[in-house]
């Protein structure tokens, strides 16, 4: 398995890299710049020295040809760089520089640093240089030696530093989110990642933390579903095992017939809180997608009415306050959502249900009255979880397995609405559902 690298060996790397482009960029600089003063320079040198051959060449032709030699000799003293009379042009020479001595002037070397001068009316040459005395070799190297420790010192060492300071912060961050996401992956669910100190990985800090907040209530969502589930489970199979004991004791057909009915109930009802269940799971997992309808409020309020009438019971009244309009949402679930809240009221109510809908500030608001005995604060919360009942004693009453306004809330979340619980004017409880309103 490949070893990580460590903020050291990323420190290094980082640095060597930088510090090689630096140095390849900074020769390559200094050599353009010696390439497009070398002419320059070559220039500057010999006006300078033009002086000087004047009056070396002056001084020998006065001097006889056999004493020209002597005559230099003797001037060498005088100057800091050799002087040398040659007899003819040297081969060596590159064509440019024939040229140039033939017509009478002065020819520098850029490479040596010799200057050829030849002498009037003979055939010899006048060599003076090297010009350059701190060309030596040692001297050389001790001079490219010191020129690189003062880059690296002047250069590397700030840029190390600042290279250091500026990845120290996206080091740590990086690290943190790593062993956020291993601690999330070996399954602990509450791991999050602290706040990132560089602004490149803070979305990603902050993302990784929704992902495990949502994580973490799914699971819990689904623990407390299964659990719930199970829970419910006992109910109509410990009395399916009843019903089994009893029809083997028997002891006519009419009895036994009556045991196997109550089984076919209760088979009836687990097969109803599974499918319910499933139901509940898969819209929890946001797998149920929005179908937008543009809805007439009267007309799909009224026929809702219409289709609750059933589950009514006799004696109690159903009123509807719907504000006229159209609004947009998804039918089968907003009818799902309305019809458990209206069941649910059913359940408790004593005497009315009422139900209204407006439209507020891009918001459909439905709510649904009773004048039953109202919802304490303290379990308002609680009621949306599911399979959750304040009134257990009425449970096989009433009906139902405790999904009903868990389906609400999820629902309202699913459209990104709410749901709440109040006090209702008819002395009971109210619950409301608000939906955004999207563009017709």
């Amino acid at each position: 398995m490949k070893k990580p690298l460590s903020m050291a060996g990323v420190f290094a790397r980082y640095f060597a890299l930088t510090m090689l482009v630096q140095f390849v960029l900074l020769l390559g600089f200094v050599f353009l710049l010696i390439t497009l003063s070398s002419n320059t320079e070559r220039e500057r040198v010999q006006q300078q020295m033009n002086g000087t051959v004047r009056l070396l060449q002056r001084e020998l032709l006065r001097q006889p040809a056999n004493l020209r030699l002597n005559s230099l000799q003797q001037l060498q003293p005088l100057f800091s760089y050799p002087l040398r009379l040659l007899d003819a042009t040297p081969p060596e020479l590159p064509q440019e520089a024939r040229t140039t001595l033939a017509t009478g002037n002065s020819w520098l070397d850029p490479k040596q640093q010799n200057l050829y001068a030849p002498l009037p009316g003979t055939s010899k040459i006048l060599l003076i240089g090297p010009l350059d005395t701190h060309t030596e070799t040692d001297g050389w190297r001790h001079s490219e030696l010191s020129l690189f420790v003062l880059w690296f010192v002047f250069f590397g060492v700030p840029m190390a530093v600042l290279i250091y300071v500026n990845l120290r912060p996206h080091w740590q961050d990086l690290m943190a989110l790593r062993d956020t996401s291993t601690r999330l992956a070996d399954g602990d669910l509450g791991a999050r990642a602290p706040a990132a100190r560089s602004p490149l990985f803070s979305p990603l800090q902050r993302q990784l933390n929704s992902m495990a907040r949502r994580l973490e209530t799914q699971m819990e969502t689904r623990q407390a579903l299964a659990h719930a589930i199970a829970h419910e489970l006992r109910t109509p199979v410990a009395r399916l095992r009843f019903g089994l004991t009893m029809m083997d004791e028997a002891e006519n057909n009419e009895e036994r017939r009556g045991y196997r009915d109550g089984m076919e109930r209760d088979m009836q009802e687990l097969d109803e809180l599974i499918n319910v269940s499933l139901s509940y799971s898969k819209l929890d997992r946001g797998e149920v997608q929005l179908q937008y309808d543009t809805i007439d409020l009267n007309v799909w309020f009224d026929d809702l009415i219409d289709l609750v009438q059933p589950f009514r019971p006799a004696t109690l009244q159903l009123s509807l306050d719907c504000q006229p309009g159209h609004a947009t949402f998804d039918r089968k679930l907003v009818y799902v959502a309305t019809r458990n809240l209206l069941l649910n009221a059913f359940k408790y109510a004593r005497d009315e249900v009422a139900m209204t809908v407006r439209l507020e500030q891009g918001q459909l608001v439905m709510t649904v009255d009773d004048d039953g005995p109202g919802i304490p604060e303290a379990e308002r919360e609680r009621i949306f979880d599911p399979f959750q009942r304040l009134d257990r004693s009425r449970d096989r009453a009433t009906g139902g397995h405790g999904l009903g306004l868990s389906f609400v809330r999820l629902i309202a979340h699913h459209h990104g609405g709410r749901v709440w619980i109040g006090d209702a004017p008819l002395g009971g409880a109210r619950f409301g559902i608000s939906l955004p309103q999207h563009p017709v």
